[in-house]
């Protein structure tokens, strides 16, 4: 296979289109695991009496909500953890226990991991630990305190490529961002309600980084930090290269198999980011549309601890005339920073009330939408998303689209990164909003790409990168189990 010549080639390399995707089928007996185990490291449990916040879904959404900080603790990142990464349910699948997270993830394939660097936390001595999500426990990797160079105490997520790879070939780096977005993103929201003040970074050194936590990156590479508040100055531990490695986890799968585009890929972002990407226009002004000022003060629905348990992947969506408040209430809990600088959010709507059917853009600057193209388009669009018919009945589909080739030469081989971990950070928000407003909501990231962008009238360049179907649902009453990830 030839090298990439840039890193936004990788997005073009994986396109489904009709005729060309990858072969479909798939070796159960090489199915990989959705949990790292070291068994040989020693593990220090977490304690499960927790004191969960119950702050409501949209007053955390809409943040500037901030509980008085606490000392950073081993209860306080139990907590963290549980809440933003934990099982909240299980189902018998077959003869295997199926187990949901509070994080959703593309064919329930779950490849992020998390680990974390501690320095001066109450009741953890200092080291580096794999956090252990089966037994609720840290698996403890290097003892003494992170070098310099390594940022703590931190929380660190990463991919094993081959969970996704095992099972969408090549594409599988597009979803394990989004994946690592999604739980970076649950991370952001909880921090604040427990007393905790985090920052999110996906600049940083790649190779020192993966070296210290053990990683093999063609297996597996961090791709997010999340800096936890500073603790009290203590000694440096030694250079990096003196210390011991960690203990060897065990393979994802009996034949962990590296797929040499998303080496490529991993390699090729290496590169920092060079600056922050400006607020560039995507297309000439169209037709604006002012929406209605949401009700910031409508705290009514779930609280956040219900959502985050709650969340499913839902797509029984029930089409019915909805209201242009809840259109603004929806995109006011759903908006991010990125908007408009590495990622575009973009919505077809399907009976939305004193709103024709179209595709809009949307511009959260004066929370307003510009008109792309008319028309009602679910069905087709349900097509080019690999004849996913439910698509096509939801009110709402979110499209996050980002001019990758522009962003690269504007930022960096890294923006290709930043752009879909933005996309997956969004995608999580949409699925919190839909439980605070009690509707569903399911990520798509499988669809014929540029079928998909010719749909939304997208210029050339634009790059669709998520389909976020969003809207009422049909409720159940008795029987069977929510389809969900």
């Amino acid at each position: 296979m030839s090298a990439l010549s840039s890193a936004s080639e990788y997005h073009h390399r994986t396109k489904y289109r009709r005729g060309l995707m990858p072969g479909s089928s798939l070796d159960p007996s090489n199915q990989p695991g959705v949990i790292k185990i070291y068994e040989k490291a020693d593990a220090s449990p977490l304690t499960k009496e927790l004191v969960l916040p119950r702050i409501e879904t949209a007053r955390a959404l809409l943040g500037g909500f901030q509980r008085k900080p606490e000392p950073l603790s081993a209860n306080l990142l139990a907590r963290l953890l549980y809440m933003s990464y934990g099982y909240t349910d299980q189902v018998d699948y077959q003869t295997k226990v199926f187990y949901y997270r509070s994080a959703p993830s593309a064919g329930a394939l779950y490849p992020v991991e998390v680990y974390l660097t501690a320095r001066g936390i109450e009741g953890l001595s200092d080291g580096l630990y794999h956090y252990n999500l089966g037994d609720f426990a840290l698996n403890i990797l290097r003892q003494g305190t992170p070098p310099s160079e390594i940022p703590a105490p931190a929380i660190f997520l990463s991919a094993v490529f081959f969970r996704s790879a095992w099972k969408y070939k090549e594409r599988a780096f597009r979803y394990c961002l989004l994946d690592t977005g999604h739980v970076a993103e649950n991370i952001s929201i909880i921090s604040p309600t427990l007393g905790l003040d985090t920052r999110f970074e996906a600049d940083f050194d790649d190779l020192a980084l993966n070296d210290y936590l053990g990683l093999k990156p063609e297996k597996e590479a961090v791709l997010g930090i999340i800096n936890l508040e500073k603790a009290a100055d203590q000694a440096t531990a030694e250079c990096l290269e003196n210390l011991p490695k960690p203990p060897t986890a065990e393979p994802a799968a009996d034949r962990e198999i590296p797929f040499d585009l998303i080496t490529q890929v991993w390699e090729r972002t290496l590169p920092r980011t060079a600056k922050s990407p400006s607020d560039a226009p995507l297309r000439p002004e169209s037709p604006v549309v002012s929406l209605p000022a949401p009700d910031q003060d409508d705290f009514r629905g779930s609280t956040l601890v219900g959502a985050l348990q709650n969340r499913r992947s839902r797509r029984n969506f029930k089409p019915k005339d909805i209201q242009s408040g809840d259109l603004s209430r929806l995109l006011s809990l759903v908006v991010t920073p990125e908007i408009n600088t590495l990622i575009n959010l973009h919505l077809v709507t399907n009976t939305v009330q004193d709103l024709k059917d179209g595709c809009y853009r949307y511009q959260p600057s004066n929370h307003s939408l510009e008109k792309n193209i008319g028309g009602f388009m679910n069905l087709e669009l349900s097509k080019t998303a690999l004849n996913q018919d439910w698509l096509g009945r939801a009110n709402l589909v979110l499209a996050v689209s980002a001019p990758l080739e522009r962003l690269e030469r504007s930022i960096g081989p890294r923006a290709l990164r930043l752009a879909y971990l933005a996309a997956g950070r969004l995608g999580q928000r949409a699925y919190l909003a839909a439980e605070a407003m009690d509707w569903g909501c399911c990520g798509v990231g499988a669809f014929f790409d540029d079928e998909v962008r010719e749909i939304l009238n997208l210029p050339q360049g634009e790059e669709v990168l998520y389909l976020i179907p969003v809207g009422p649902i049909k409720k159940r009453t008795h029987g069977g189990r929510p389809a969900g990830q």
